[in-house]
């Protein structure tokens, strides 16, 4: 009962976090053509979704991590693009009963590093649902705890808006 109410607060706040948050980062390498495959590759995932064609999703989004990313893309962009795409990942395998391998790709995803961004927030809520699925509340609740922190952390960096002195999204100059 308490790791379901972690696991609905943890995911309202990230998705509050992520409504924020969305309009004020910038998008790197948004022109970058791995990137742009990405995202045409997400858009497709989204819409096998909706045509409740979860293979089909996995296979898009695993298209994503088998493709090398170019060298000359900044680290933080990658590791965002793959951090994101594992997160979905584990979402729709953890959606059709198998949390093994929503584990799996949950710890691949942060294995790619741990910053305190919403990317990597968002594997820890999908990975303490998995723990949630296997019945271990303890594990579950260390890793809601944890994506508590971080969109916490990037709830108050919004509202102090930039270091620059720049206006935040939303604010007039």
């Amino acid at each position: 009962m308490i790791g379901r109410r972690l696991a609905r607060l943890a995911c309202m706040l990230s998705l509050a976090v992520l409504g924020t948050l969305g309009c004020s980062q910038p998008r790197p390498a948004a022109g970058d053509p791995w990137v742009a495959d990405a995202a045409r590759l997400h858009a497709l995932a989204d819409e096998q979704l909706e045509a409740n064609d979860r293979r089909g999703a996995q296979d898009a989004l695993r298209e994503i991590v088998a493709a090398p990313a170019p060298s000359d893309l900044p680290a933080d962009a990658r590791q965002g693009v793959l951090q994101d795409t594992y997160f979905r990942i584990a979402r729709i395998e953890l959606d059709a009963h198998d949390p093994f391998a929503a584990l799996l790709d949950a710890d691949r995803g942060l294995a790619l590093g741990r910053p305190s961004d919403l990317f990597v927030a968002n594997l820890l809520v999908v990975r303490g649902a998995v723990y949630e699925a296997l019945n271990n509340a303890p594990l579950a609740a260390v890793d809601y705890h944890q994506a508590l922190l971080i969109n916490d952390e990037l709830l108050a960096k919004t509202l102090r808006g930039p270091a620059d002195g720049s206006p935040t999204p939303g604010e007039r100059p």
